[in-house]
This record gives C-alpha cells, structure tokens and sequence, in this order.
C-alpha cells in the first residue's frame, strides 16, 4: 500500500492515543456514575470535561489533515476516525447529563449492563486504535472489533428487552417517558462505538 512506502506522519497516532485515553477515562467515569449512583452532577461535570478535551484534539487533528503533505492513512479515514471518537464522547456526555436532570432514583439492571458494555467496547476500540500505529498485528485488531460486534448484539438485545418490559409492566407515565429516553441514550452511544470499530475496520482491510 502506498501510505507503507512513504515516511508516515506520527503526529496523527499520538493524537488518537491523546483522544483514546480521555475515551477510555470517560468510560470508566460513566460505567462508575450509572454503577455507584452517587454525586450525580459531579461525575456528570467531569465528563462533560472529558467531552471538551476530546473536542480539542479532534480540532487539533482537523487542522493537522489540512496543514499536512503525506498521512500515515487515507485522508478521509483519518478525519472520519476522529469524528467517530467525538460521536461516542458527545452521547456518552449527553446520557450521562440526562441521568442528572431526569432525578432517577436508582439505575435498572439494564442500565448498569449498558454502561459496562460501553466502558468495554472503549477499552476495545482504544487498543485497535493504538495496534493501527504499525498494523503488525492484524489479528489482534480483528480479535478487538469482534467482540465490540459481540457487546453491540448483547446491547440489543438489552434494549429490545429493557424497551418491551417497560409497556408490558408500564410505571408511572412520566417514569416510563424518562426510561425509554434513557435507555435510547445509552444504544445511541453503543452504536457510535461500533460504528468507530466500522471505520477501523475499513482501515484494516485498505492496510493489509
């Protein structure tokens, strides 16, 4: 492939190592928010930090597309990873924000389920994206984005479960309004973390 025959440009993996580990730290923060269920608007408030910082480097990586000659990939995967990365980070705040103004009393099982997945669909998508530095270890890529697909069919099936249990033991109309909204939030962010391992993919199959 081209880009293995031309000096690669670095700077563009240190920054989605920079975007993965803030990635990775909101998980945690978001899987411990939903888990512990206390200091609600605390946690709430340093993911919204988190967000910001990820927003940052998408910026930076944005304006190094435009101000460089030769990428370690294709143009448009890199501007498209970086969005992805934002996308997860953007409803992970969003749900965790929700959780905060809907005054939920505690969590669901089915809450807390999701939130673990999507703390380990990040781990997931953090290490593909480092082992894409060299692409020398394909399979171990491969290994990664099988099981965010295996967490994204878990999270489906939750949802469709979490959604029919709702109408068949209905709460109080205001209660089941909230849930619904909440567990849409929570598949909105699983889905943005398979369609980031889509993109990585792609790349694997362009670079091998």
């Amino acid at each position: 492939m081209l880009f293995r025959l031309i000096p690669r440009e670095e700077k563009f993996f240190d920054m989605f190592d920079e975007a993965s580990a803030i990635l990775t730290r909101a998980a945690e923060k978001f899987h411990t928010m939903i888990s512990c269920f206390d200091r609600l608007q605390e946690r709430s408030n340093e993911i919204k930090d988190d967000e910001h910082a990820c927003d940052k480097v998408v910026e930076r990586i944005i304006l190094a597309l435009d101000r460089t000659f030769i990428t370690p990939m294709d143009r448009e995967d890199i501007h498209t990873l970086a969005t992805r990365l934002d996308d997860i980070l953007d409803n992970m705040e969003e749900t965790a924000h929700r959780f905060v103004t809907f005054r939920i009393d505690k969590p669901t099982p089915a809450a807390e389920a999701m939130a673990r997945i999507i703390h380990e669909c990040c781990n997931h998508l953090s290490e593909a994206l480092r082992l894409c530095r060299t692409m020398r270890d394909v399979e171990g890529i491969q290994t990664r984005l099988r099981e965010i697909g295996r967490l994204e069919n878990e999270a489906d099936g939750i949802y469709r479960e979490s959604d029919g249990a709702l109408f068949a033991d209905p709460p109080e109309i205001l209660m089941l309004i909230k849930w619904r909204e909440l567990y849409g939030w929570l598949e909105e962010t699983v889905d943005a973390c398979k369609d980031l391992a889509m993109v990585v993919s792609e790349i694997v199959i362009k670079g091998s």
